[in-house]
């Protein structure tokens, strides 16, 4: 009973307290770059090519989310590949995000959705202005989203330093956040570390610095989108094979990818999943059980992928080359995965189960998935 007063109480005090913050202009609000700086196109945007099929999945997605109107909704486009080489910003590094003339950059941010609900906009920490007087800065940073999930590290995070790789000549410094953990920092040194002028600088997440020289890589996603043009995803997989040391000629294999460790989003009748899935030749794995380097191998060697959706899903982008189909709860579909799987050329089936619960866990269609098996090797069960 005291503890949820005590829940209760903070709750209001933080409400109160975000009021008196706004009425004393501490957050300050957002803006686009509008023309601001210097440009540099790297590729232009164009629209990517869908089947009827994969039109239809991403309307179902939009619906689930209440985006019909939306880019989302009615196909995909990827947009322009840019840098836009900016002078006297306000750095806060404990997003990524930067600031100029007292206005929050959305380009930094990925999307004003994002940007909105995300530290730089409302955050209680008090952090005083700093200079860094001499050189030229940049980031890829975008916490706290990417701070521990990969999907939003190799996804909207990572690929940004193809940007840099390609369009920066002169020396530049990369402010990221030190704390980082151990896979962000070995996969971001690795792929710089054929670009020694892209120097990494460590810092803490109690900085607003204030730079005279900064260039901003656009990110190379939209939002809700995993794709990424192919272009970028080879060089980003070919680096990271490379740095994990993954072996190339062991036997292929089909993975199940079980969330039953997880939180939420568990797949409730996994269990009568997994006579159908050994009858087919499927290894059930836990990725968490896993160190990352051998997560990359267990991908790259594997020719067919199953899974409830999930950040789990990212390491499809490291398979050398495979069939991947994916478990959506009805009530929220998400074309993610669909999406990346469509810039590797990977084939891709969604599989709708129930609406979930309060936390997402759901069940699946047992036979639909074995009628996908059965239709894919010729097998019919006994």
């Amino acid at each position: 009973m005291a503890a949820s007063f005590i829940k209760i109480l903070k709750r209001k005090l933080n409400s109160a307290f975000y009021v008196a913050l706004r009425w004393v202009n501490y957050y300050p609000y957002y803006d686009y770059l509008h023309g601001r700086g210097q440009k540099i196109n790297l590729t232009p945007e164009y629209e990517i090519e869908l089947t009827a099929e994969e039109k239809a999945f991403l309307k179902l997605c939009a619906a689930s989310y209440n985006y019909f109107e939306s880019d989302y909704a009615l196909g995909h486009r990827q947009k322009e590949l840019s840098l836009y080489k900016l002078q006297d910003v306000t750095f806060f590094s404990h997003t990524g995000v930067i600031m100029i003339n007292q206005k929050l950059i959305v380009e930094s941010g990925l999307s004003v959705d994002r940007l909105t609900r995300s530290k730089a906009f409302r955050d209680f920490t008090l952090m005083l202005p700093s200079r860094l007087k001499k050189g030229i800065y940049t980031t890829i940073q975008h916490s706290h989203w990417a701070d521990n999930n990969i999907s939003l590290w190799f996804i909207d995070s990572l690929p940004r330093a193809y940007i840099l790789a390609n369009t920066v000549q002169e020396p530049v410094t990369l402010l990221m956040w030190k704390g980082a953990h151990a896979y962000q920092k070995h996969t971001l040194e690795f792929l710089l570390k054929d670009y020694p002028h892209i120097k990494i600088k460590y810092i803490s997440k109690h900085h607003k610095i204030r730079i005279s020289n900064f260039y901003l890589p656009s990110f190379v996603t939209a939002s809700f989108s995993g794709y990424l043009p192919p272009d970028v995803s080879n060089w980003l997989r070919e680096k990271v094979w490379q740095s994990y040391a993954i072996k190339r000629d062991n036997p292929k294999q089909r993975i199940y990818i079980s969330r039953s460790k997880a939180r939420f989003r568990r797949v409730l009748n996994e269990t009568d999943l997994y006579p159908v899935l050994k009858k087919f030749g499927f290894k059930i794995v836990w990725p968490e059980d896993l160190d990352y380097g051998q997560q990359i191998q267990l991908f790259f060697d594997a020719e067919a992928i199953i899974s409830p959706h999930g950040a789990g899903l990212t390491n499809i982008l490291f398979a050398e080359k495979c069939k991947v189909v994916e478990f959506h709860p009805a009530k929220i579909v998400k074309g993610r995965y669909m999406l990346l799987c469509k810039g590797l050329g990977f084939d891709y089936t969604p599989i709708i189960g129930s609406k979930g619960d309060e936390i997402e866990d759901f069940t699946i269609p047992v036979t639909e998935v074995e009628n996908w098996l059965t239709s894919q090797y010729n097998l019919i069960p006994s």
